[in-house]
């Protein structure tokens, strides 16, 4: 009888403990509205037509600049309130590289209800993506990584993305070699076509809306000083030399610009072979350019010195050479510098 007593007034007890306690489950099913914003803050609630969007970039790991590719393991997720809509079944990546390389898994099989009335679900990507990589200030170039998405049925009319609170987050073990990564964005705007894609029923031309995770890169400028300009600056250092040694040494002069010349030519094709065939110059063709220009000048200034050794002229002084030597360096500083900087500011 006493254990009996006893069980019962436990249980009592332990019945009014547990109602006292909010029930939260692990995967967050007994939460309340309240208890949200108490955690997040303010929460918006999609409208009717609107679909709440966000993303998470699990990881990026390298850049193929030849075709402008990169790997991306992106998460997606979206809320909405219109329960005769699924945005998961509708929306599209626009700018896939390989189509038939990406894998894709959607965490429910029937879309959840949150706690404010909407609906959420959440897919996982991965597979390769491409945008255009502006090269002009390469190797001091800046990107942006993008993952773009639009709807591919429902225009902006019916359907609009608005950015979630948490919007465009990364995995903060991301590590891009070779570059410094910078503050993730969700960038939201409507995309206009100027075709009805041959739809009859639709004759008038629309926009759709585009959801757009945007990731800014770019290469230290250290990394690049270190890498591109000293190589340059030394093998010009060199090829400039040559108008240090004495003119009654033609042969040692000429092989000195020759071979500068040689070593600068090789170390192009070897830069210019991880690059992709663009139209327009890019910073680095403007440094060899530059000391082609620089080594072409020191090469005829020797030529030009072995005519007047010939013709015994008098007028030949190895002074002026190493002054125009200085003027040469200080040059080179000008040139490069002005390069550098016009592509770093």
């Amino acid at each position: 009888m006493t254990a009996s007593l006893f069980r019962f007034i436990f249980g009592l007890a332990a019945a009014w403990i547990l109602s006292a306690v909010p029930a939260f489950s692990q995967d967050g099913e007994g939460y309340s509205l309240a208890d949200v914003k108490s955690i997040l803050g303010d929460v918006r609630t999609p409208e009717l037509g609107e679909i709440l969007i966000g993303g998470y970039l699990n990881d990026v790991q390298t850049i193929d600049l030849v075709t402008h590719s990169y790997p991306g393991d992106l998460y997606v997720w979206f809320r909405w309130t219109d329960p005769d809509m699924d945005p998961l079944t509708t929306f599209e990546f626009m700018n896939f590289y390989d189509p038939e390389a990406h894998i894709e898994s959607v965490l429910y099989d029937e879309p959840q209800e949150m706690p404010d009335g909407s609906f959420y679900n959440i897919l996982r990507h991965q597979g390769q993506f491409s945008t255009v990589m502006p090269l002009g200030r390469y190797p001091f170039d800046k990107q942006v990584l993008e993952f773009v998405i639009e709807d591919a049925e429902f225009g902006s009319e019916v359907v609009n993305y608005i950015a979630d609170s948490q919007g465009f987050e990364i995995n903060p073990d991301i590590s891009l070699p070779g570059y410094n990564i910078g503050k993730p964005e969700l960038i939201i705007s409507p995309k206009p076509y100027k075709t009805i894609f041959g739809d009859l029923s639709n004759p008038e031309t629309g926009s759709y809306s585009r959801a757009t995770f945007a990731l800014p890169i770019a290469r230290p400028v250290q990394t690049g000083l270190i890498k591109f300009v000293l190589p340059i600056a030394l093998i010009l250092t060199c090829a400039g030399l040559a108008l240090a040694v004495h003119p009654d040494h033609t042969d040692a002069r000429i092989g000195l610009v020759i071979t500068s010349l040689l070593t600068l030519v090789a170390l192009q094709i070897t830069t210019s072979a991880a690059l992709p065939d663009v139209g327009y110059l890019m910073l680095v063709d403007q440094v060899y350019i530059t000391g082609y220009g620089l080594i072409l000048f020191v090469l005829l200034r020797v030529v030009s010195g072995t005519w007047r050794v010939e013709s015994d002229d008098d007028i030949i002084d190895s002074r002026r050479d190493k002054k125009l030597l200085r003027w040469l360096g200080l040059l080179f500083v000008v040139l490069m510098g002005g390069l550098i900087l016009s592509a770093i500011l």
